[in-house]
Parts: structure tokens; C-alpha cells; sequence
């Protein structure tokens, strides 16, 4: 397997008025392609953090983020909002779907930025593929807990991204539920061959994993 990401000595800091929190304190991790990786920790011991700072929506303050060999913490916002939209797909806890759009527009509106041809019936089929067949002309209201994240998870992988982050995306749903969607999200990645970096709180989910990562107080232990 070959190197997808690369953190080296990472350091992230929050400032206040009058100090700064270090978040992040020298992280250094790799993953590989095809390779499902567990971040765990307590609340607060910079998970989520790191998850941001992969993603680009958080610049570290000193370090490297290297992505597809290219290091990417020194990108523009607009460069790295285009790798976002083509190469990670983002899962978060809450399912951010727009309320007056369809399940089906959810996830094609994505393929339709991007000019994707058939966009609406490549969406169906994905959704089809997640056991939606039946609510893809349903409203994110008109959908359980489950039903919306299954919705949520299609979307940030209708362009098959190379790298997956889901920061605790079935910490919302009941246990049934939860075991269905990471099920979908496993054969997803193995299928496609897409690396998966999981933030949970869950340890039997976290074996799931090929790999798990401790984080404490903003170090990896």
C-alpha cells in the first residue's frame, strides 16, 4: 500500500483574548490507500480537530499535510475546496442535507456542480445501492434518522473520493442503525478502494478498522 496522507508535526492553536490552547501537539501520521483507520479518545483530546485540519478546514500552525504527495497546508482556500470536492468525502454526525431539496436532488446536486453527465440517475442507483429505492423522492423531514445519514453519506461519496472522514457518523442513531451504516460505509471503501479515516467513540466499531489511533490531550499515544 502507498501513502495517501501524510501529517508531519503537526501543531494546531486555538487563541483566545489573552492566551492560546494548544490543540493538536505535534502529530505526526500516515495513511495508506485502502486503509480504514479508528481515531479514538476522549471528549475534547483533539479528534475532530484533527479531522478538520485533514479535510483543510483548519490550517495548522506549523507542519505538513501531505496529500497525493503534495503538501497541501499551504493551499488557497479555492485549491483546497476543489481537492474537497473531488478527492474527501466528509460524513459528520449531524447530516447537513438541505431541507427542501429531495433525497435524490441531495445527492445528484453534487454530480451536477461538478458536470457530471447523469447526474440524477447515477444518484438513484447509489441510493438504490443504500436501500433508499423507495424514499429518493422523500424530504430530509419526511426521513428517519438513519434514512438521512444513509442520504448523507451517499452524497460525500457520489464522486468516489479517494479519502472518506467521518467524524462519528452514527453517533446520532440507534444501535441497528448504526451497524447498517458503517456497513455501508466498509463495503463502500472496499469496494472502491478508498481509504477511510474514522473518528468514534465506539471501540467494536473501532476494530472494525484496519488500523486504530489514540489521541490524548492532542498527542497520539
Amino acid at each position: 500500500m502507498s501513502d495517501l496522507l501524510e501529517l508531519q508535526d503537526i501543531h494546531l492553536n486555538y487563541k483566545t483574548e489573552s492566551t492560546a490552547v494548544e490543540v493538536i501537539r505535534g502529530v505526526s501520521l500516515k495513511i495508506n490507500s485502502n486503509e480504514s483507520v479508528a481515531i479514538v479518545g476522549k471528549s475534547g483530546s483533539g479528534k475532530t480537530s484533527l479531522i478538520m485540519l485533514i479535510a483543510g478546514l483548519e490550517r495548522p500552525n506549523s507542519g505538513k499535510i501531505i496529500f497525493e504527495g503534495e503538501d497541501i497546508s499551504q493551499y488557497s482556500e479555492d485549491r483546497l475546496a476543489d481537492i474537497r470536492k473531488r478527492k474527501i468525502g466528509i460524513v459528520f454526525q449531524s447530516f447537513y442535507l438541505i431541507p427542501n431539496y429531495t433525497a435524490l436532488e441531495n445527492v445528484s446536486l453534487v454530480l451536477e456542480i461538478n458536470k457530471v453527465p447523469d447526474a440524477k440517475k447515477k444518484s438513484m442507483e447509489l441510493l438504490e445501492q443504500f436501500g433508499l429505492k423507495d424514499r429518493i423522492n422523500h424530504f430530509p423531514s419526511q426521513l428517519s434518522g438513519g434514512e438521512q445519514q444513509r442520504v448523507a453519506i451517499a452524497r460525500s461519496i457520489v464522486l468516489n473520493p479517494k479519502l472518506i472522514l467521518a467524524d462519528e457518523p452514527s453517533g446520532n442513531l440507534d444501535s441497528e442503525n448504526s451497524k447498517l451504516i458503517m456497513s455501508l460505509l466498509f463495503k463502500y471503501c472496499k469496494q472502491n478502494g478508498s481509504s477511510l479515516v474514522l473518528v468514534t467513540h465506539d471501540q467494536m466499531l473501532a476494530k472494525e478498522c484496519d488500523r486504530i489511533i489514540e489521541i490524548k490531550d492532542g498527542k497520539i499515544i
